[in-house]
């Protein structure tokens, strides 16, 4: 296989662990912003929904992000992008996504037994604003 088949194919690993870590994240920030709204006898109620979403973050959402980092470290080290600005920016979003996906998980774990804070209203949309900032960087490398 040669070099550039390779590097074509990681691309297309990384890019497709992305999109199902970004799906599973945001499904899990909007079940949250969503369960804020309940009161606690609604929660009880949807504890089969909190209960899937926890697994499906754990078997799914959590690999593609292991995947994700793996693929574009190896990017990026093939492509010398680590001297470059625009990836020390999407590095710093992507670092934040993570520490997202952490808070989501730990707020999953938590669903179950109480109401998720109102705070997580805002969540969605913040990810969605993180999410495009880092698809820009990535495919226009502005600086």
């Amino acid at each position: 296989m040669s070099p550039a088949t390779r590097y074509d194919l990681v691309t297309l690993l990384h890019v497709t662990a992305d999109i199902v870590f970004v799906a599973g994240l945001l499904a899990a920030a909007l079940l949250l912003a969503a369960l804020s709204t309940h009161d606690a006898g609604q929660l009880a109620r949807e504890h089969r929904l909190v209960a899937a979403m926890r697994r499906l973050h754990r078997a799914v959402t959590t690999p593609a992000l292991v995947i994700a980092w793996a693929c574009g470290v190896w990017l990026a080290l093939q492509a010398g992008w680590f001297h470059s600005g625009w990836l020390h920016v999407k590095l710093a979003l992507v670092v934040a996504l993570s520490a997202l996906h952490g808070a989501l998980s730990g707020a999953l774990r938590r669903a179950g037994a109480d109401v998720p804070a109102r705070a997580w209203r805002a969540v969605p949309l913040l990810a969605v604003g993180a999410i495009v900032a880092v698809a820009w960087l990535a495919l226009l490398k502005p600086f």
